[in-house]
């Protein structure tokens, strides 16, 4: 019973009828509240209220049964004083229950949707405690009830339920009319709350796949850092052909050259240093010059080349013992001659 849309303060009329304490835990039972917390916390919520499309068909429903009924609808619920016991009585003896039963949704419930329940005091009988004292000394005690404190606090939100708040929420929780449309609420919301579920397991997904191909890349530079470390071991024990030496010293400046830079003779005069492949019978011997260049970073870079094979060291070697080598070279394995 809520106050009738009239100049009479003391004129009510009924919109609905109370829930049950056994309806109003039914709504709990709702796919939506099954979900585990942590797929709750995909919803949007605004100033700890949840938001999603749909649930403001919350404050239209109120609206609609209201004017029907020609309700007061205003600021402040005037809801009728036997109305609200009874209401309480039924939602109390629900939150028990769950409470008791299901602690973890119980508080889901109370710190996602009953922002006013600070505590739990309203769930149990309260008494005061009253001496007597015969005419012996004797001291007995009385037990006196307290008016129960409600576990329905409308004012909460100063009666405004325009929006999705604590007091819509339990407004419509305690009226068995209203339970339908909760339940559109709630299946709006585990819509939103799966698609954002699937989207979020897809990145989940996409980054345990994309660390596991890390993890393989890295396993196989690992796997060819120490086959490299292994080639270059066996390389540097090894006598270097003459070949092998020229190539290391006009690149490295060492004749055995480093372990990320050192040639060698796959075939007669062919050599590669993994990067590049050349054949010194293709070098064109007649303009094959070997020069020093200073660079702006004031390095001495040291050139062998023909204008299309070239080679470069910024090690400190002499332009005499570079042009020694490289005329072994060519008396190894000539290159080609042109008349220019």
């Amino acid at each position: 019973m809520v106050r009738k849309n009239s100049d009479n303060w003391d004129d009510f009329v009924k919109v609905g009828t109370i829930a049950t304490t056994s309806q109003i835990c039914e709504v709990f039972s709702h796919p939506f509240f099954k979900s585990p917390l942590k797929n709750h916390e995909l919803l949007d919520t605004m100033n700890g209220h949840f938001r999603w499309d749909g649930i403001e068909a919350s404050t239209l429903w109120i609206n609609k049964k209201f004017k029907d009924a020609n309700a007061k609808k205003s600021r402040g619920l005037s809801i009728n004083k036997n109305t609200l016991t009874v209401a309480d009585q039924n939602f109390s003896a629900c939150l028990k229950q769950i409470k008791i039963k299901k602690p973890k949704l119980y508080n889901f419930i109370k710190y996602s949707f009953l922002h006013y329940l600070k505590n739990d005091t309203c769930l149990e009988q309260r008494f005061k405690i009253k001496k007597k004292v015969d005419d012996n000394g004797n001291i007995t005690q009385e037990r006196i009830p307290l008016e129960k404190k409600s576990c329905i606090h409308f004012n909460y939100n100063s009666g405004d339920y325009s929006y999705w708040n604590s007091t819509t929420f339990v407004l419509m929780l305690v009226w068995k009319e209203a339970h339908p449309v909760l339940s559109t609420i709630f299946e709006n919301g585990n819509k939103v709350m799966n698609v954002r579920l699937i989207k979020r397991n897809k990145l989940i997904e996409q980054k345990r796949l994309a660390e596991e191909k890390n993890k393989g890349e890295l396993k196989k530079q690992k796997e060819l850092g120490n086959t490299r470390k292994q080639l270059w071991l066996a390389y540097k024990s090894r006598n270097k052909t003459l070949m092998e030496q020229v190539y290391n010293f006009s690149t490295t400046g060492d004749l055995e050259g480093t372990q990320y830079n050192y040639w060698v003779e796959f075939k007669k005069c062919a050599l590669s240093n993994r990067r590049q492949s050349i054949d010194n019978r293709k070098i064109n011997m007649t303009a094959f010059r070997i020069y020093s260049e200073i660079k702006k970073n004031q390095k001495i870079k040291m050139i062998s080349s023909d204008g299309k094979f070239y080679f470069s060291t910024y090690a400190n070697i002499p332009i005499d013992r570079l042009q020694k080598a490289w005329k072994l070279a060519f008396n190894k394995c000539p290159g080609k001659s042109t008349r220019f």
